[in-house]
C-alpha cells in the first residue's frame, strides 16, 4: 500500500470541480480490481505488440507515466506503452473500478485512483511521473489541467524541472489548453493517434501501426515522438491553428464512415436482410474498397454507377430510396453522388444528365435536421 500526505479539505474546495471533469472517454471491460494503491495482478492477452528493437533501446526510452482517463483510448495507451517498456505509475478514472480494470490489463504496479482520491492527494511520486497523459473527453481537458496545477505545486525554493511533460490526446485542441501546468515546470504537448479504438486490447495493437499527430513545446514533441516510435507508430505535425479542421477530417474518414455504413444497413434491411446478415454482406465490399484506397488515390479507386456514368441507374436509385422514405439515405446519396461526379470528371453528356438528376432530387429532399 502506498501512502500519501493528505491535503486538508479546505485547501481543495476552491480547486475541486464537478466529478465529470476527469471522466474517462469510455468504459473498459475487465475484472474487478483492488482498492486504491494496491498492485494489480497481470492479465495478459493472446497477441503482443512488436517489442522494442533491443534491450538497450528499451532501457533508454523507459519513462514513468501517469494516465488520467481510463477509457478506451487511455487504457489502450496504457497497455501499449507498458508493453513498450515504460512504467505506468498511476491510472486515474472517474470511478476507481474503471482505473482498476485498466491496471489489470497492463499488470505491473500501477496505483489506481478515482478523481475524488486524486483531489485528496498531495503531489505524491505518481503525480511526479516523467509524463502525464490526459486522455479524457475534450471538454474536460482544460479543467483537468487546472486542477492538476493546483495539486502539483512546487515546494518553496524548488525550481521547475525542464524535463517533465504533460500531454493530452485530443485531436481538436492545441497544447495550450494545458497552459496552467507550464508554470509548474511542464513542457506541454498533444499527441493524437489516427486510429479507431472500440476495445482497449485490440486498440493497443492498432497503436503500433498508427500515425500520431504531435504538437507542442520542443521537449513535449521530442518525448511524444520517442514514445510513438517505441510503439512502432509514426508521427507527423500540423499547424495548431488547423487542428479543428484536421480532427474534422479524421471524423469524416472514420466515425462518419461508420454512420454511412449504418445508413447502408438500414437500406438493406428494407430489402429483407437482417441487420447482422446485412453487415456481413457489406464487409467484403468495404474491405475491398479500403484495399483499393491503400494502393490508389480516391479518383482511381472510385468504382460504380457514378464512375461509369449510368444515367438510368441513378434515376432508379433515387426512386427506390424515395419510395422507402429514407431521408438520411437520400441526402447522403445526393451529396456523395456530387463528390463522386467531381472525381469521375465526366466529359460526356451522361455527366451533365446525372448532375441534373441530382439537382432535381436535392430540391425534393427534406431539409437537414
Amino acid at each position: 500500500m502506498k501512502h500519501y500526505k493528505t491535503v486538508p479539505a479546505k485547501n481543495l474546495r476552491n480547486c475541486a470541480a464537478p466529478d465529470p471533469m476527469l471522466e474517462s472517454a469510455g468504459p473498459t471491460r475487465g475484472m474487478p480490481g483492488k482498492t486504491f494503491g494496491a498492485c494489480a495482478p497481470a492479465l495478459t492477452g493472446k497477441r503482443r505488440l512488436p517489442k522494442p528493437r533491443s534491450t538497450a533501446d528499451r532501457k533508454r526510452k523507459k519513462l514513468s507515466l501517469a494516465i488520467i482517463g481510463a477509457g478506451r483510448l487511455g487504457t489502450a495507451l496504457a497497455i501499449a506503452l507498458s508493453r513498450a517498456g515504460h512504467s505506468i505509475e498511476l491510472i486515474v478514472a472517474q470511478h476507481t473500478g474503471s482505473a482498476r480494470r485498466a491496471a489489470r490489463l497492463i499488470g505491473g504496479h500501477a496505483v489506481t485512483a478515482s478523481t475524488q482520491q486524486v483531489r485528496r492527494m498531495s503531489a505524491g511520486p505518481e503525480l511526479l511521473a516523467d509524463v502525464i497523459i490526459i486522455a479524457t473527453p475534450d471538454d474536460a481537458i482544460a479543467s483537468v489541467a487546472g486542477e492538476l496545477a493546483q495539486i502539483i505545486k512546487l515546494k518553496p525554493g524548488r525550481r521547475p524541472s525542464a524535463n517533465r511533460v504533460a500531454l493530452h490526446t485530443s485531436g481538436a485542441l492545441s497544447a495550450e489548453v494545458l497552459s496552467p501546468l507550464r508554470t509548474h515546470g511542464f513542457s506541454l504537448g498533444s499527441f493524437h493517434p489516427l486510429v479507431s479504438i472500440s476495445d482497449p486490447r485490440t486498440g493497443a495493437e492498432w497503436l503500433a501501426r498508427a500515425f500520431f499527430s504531435v504538437q507542442g513545446d520542443t521537449q513535449a514533441v521530442r518525448v511524444s515522438r520517442r514514445m510513438v516510435h517505441g510503439l512502432g507508430g509514426q508521427t507527423f505535425t500540423i499547424d495548431p491553428q488547423t487542428k479543428a479542421l484536421y480532427h474534422a477530417a479524421a471524423l469524416m474518414a472514420s466515425p462518419n464512415m461508420t454512420a454511412l455504413v449504418d445508413v447502408a444497413l438500414e437500406m438493406l434491411t428494407r430489402c429483407g436482410l437482417s441487420p447482422d446478415r446485412a453487415r456481413k454482406v457489406l464487409l467484403p465490399l468495404i474491405n475491398s474498397t479500403l484495399d483499393n484506397l491503400s494502393a490508389q488515390a480516391p479518383a482511381q479507386a472510385l468504382t460504380g454507377t457514378f464512375k461509369r456514368g449510368d444515367v438510368s441507374t441513378v434515376k432508379k436509385h433515387i426512386e427506390a430510396i424515395s419510395a422507402q422514405h429514407l431521408g438520411d439515405a437520400l441526402e447522403a446519396y445526393i451529396l456523395l453522388g456530387w463528390r463522386s461526379m467531381k472525381m469521375a470528371n465526366h466529359q460526356r453528356a451522361s455527366g451533365a444528365l446525372i448532375e441534373k438528376i441530382l439537382r432535381d432530387a436535392a430540391k425534393r429532399a427534406r431539409p437537414f435536421t
